[in-house]
């Protein structure tokens, strides 16, 4: 069973990053009970599916989505999960058809498969490519503003989602970065891939760190979050994690609790491969992250070539630090692939506007834009 204090303790930045108003956000806390397979009104799933309903009843496709992806939180362990799944992609379809210009990709892979959303694609007129992919728990879904804003970006923008998050069959591994070799390969053709910035949240940011070590394509790396090498190493000499945390990577990885530290041994990232790589990597991390230690911070400082780096009290902890982080991702990545300055600018603008508020309110001191 999921533990219900971790539901609120991980949820919380998770809704207030898909930009769910903190008032909303706090009244589904107060209301949650344990969460178990009953059925029990006070149940995350519950809850956020009940919301979700009442938006599509008035037409708010994009908000259902929110309130879905939150209800499936932190992966499908179960009916009411799975049907909080599909009704969160169904409810984005109906979206991005009203929108225009984002279409769907269904791409099969290593005898299973995986879904895009991409925006700006165009043999005719290929654009630089921002590939982006969350972690264990983040949706494709969740990307609808970025994707509607493609047009503006001057860029082609796909996002997907981790082997076994969401739509995606595959298996988590360390053999994953495959998936992302293909999917660049593949984008290649309507899109500049030499020109691609990759922007990989938390276990997205780890895929998309090895998966640059060996793919020169990739000139950019945005990430938030991303564990490194200790976060392993850790895991590997049986360190206690979130039980949340556990209970989903086992599920992603398909491998039982009891042998999930031992199969995470593997995964570290090593100083030596780090100091050989030649993108360039901008990391926003958290003093109070709890999957990427401060160690793995200093690892980066210290090891890879090009890296621009902030920190902050906490990534996601209130809604202005989420959407602070979420502008300076977008304004690193507009950077990297060289294009959309105005965008790039507004975003930085904001990015310091947000950050000067929480200062004058007695916050922690946030990233520089």
């Amino acid at each position: 069973m999921i533990p219900a204090a971790e539901l609120r303790r991980f949820g919380l930045p998770h809704a207030y990053a898909q930009g769910i108003p903190a008032d909303v956000v706090h009244r589904v806390m107060g209301n949650l009970g344990e969460d178990t397979q009953d059925d029990n009104p006070g149940r995350w799933t519950h809850e956020w599916s009940s919301l979700a309903l009442a938006a599509e009843a008035r037409g708010r496709d994009l908000e259902a989505v929110r309130y879905y992806t939150m209800a499936r939180f932190p992966y499908v362990d179960g009916p009411d999960r799975e049907a909080a799944q599909r009704a969160g992609v169904e409810a984005f379809d109906r979206w991005r058809k009203r929108v225009r210009g984002i279409s769907r990709l269904d791409l099969p892979f290593d005898g299973a498969g995986f879904a895009c959303w991409a925006a700006g694609l165009s043999q005719r007129n290929r654009l630089p490519l921002i590939l982006v992919l969350g972690g264990i728990t983040s949706t494709k879904e969740q990307w609808a503003p970025l994707l509607a804003d493609a047009g503006r970006l001057g860029a082609a923008v796909v996002v997907t989602e981790l082997p076994g998050v969401g739509e995606n069959t595959l298996t988590y591994g360390t053999d994953s970065t495959g998936m992302l070799t293909y999917l660049v390969d593949l984008l290649g053709r309507a899109a500049d891939a030499s020109r691609t910035c990759v922007v990989g949240l938390s276990f997205g940011g780890h895929l998309a760190l090895r998966h640059a070590l060996a793919d020169n394509r990739v000139q950019g790396l945005v990430s938030a979050g991303a564990p490194v090498r200790d976060f392993f190493i850790r895991a590997a000499h049986h360190v206690p994690l979130p039980r949340l945390m556990t209970l989903t990577l086992s599920h992603l990885t398909r491998t039982p609790v009891d042998l999930l530290p031992a199969s995470l041994a593997d995964w570290a990232v090593e100083e030596e491969r780090l100091s050989r790589l030649r993108t360039t990597v901008a990391y926003a991390a958290g003093r109070d992250d709890e999957i990427a230690p401060p160690s793995d911070v200093r690892l980066l400082e210290r090891s890879v070539p090009h890296l621009r780096l902030v920190e902050t009290g906490s990534l996601g902890g209130r809604p202005e630090q989420a959407a602070e982080t979420r502008l300076w991702l977008l304004s690193q990545a507009l950077r990297m692939v060289g294009t959309a300055s105005a965008v790039r600018r507004a975003a930085s603008a904001r990015a310091r506007v947000l950050r000067a508020r929480r200062r004058l309110a007695g916050t922690s001191a946030g990233a520089p834009a």
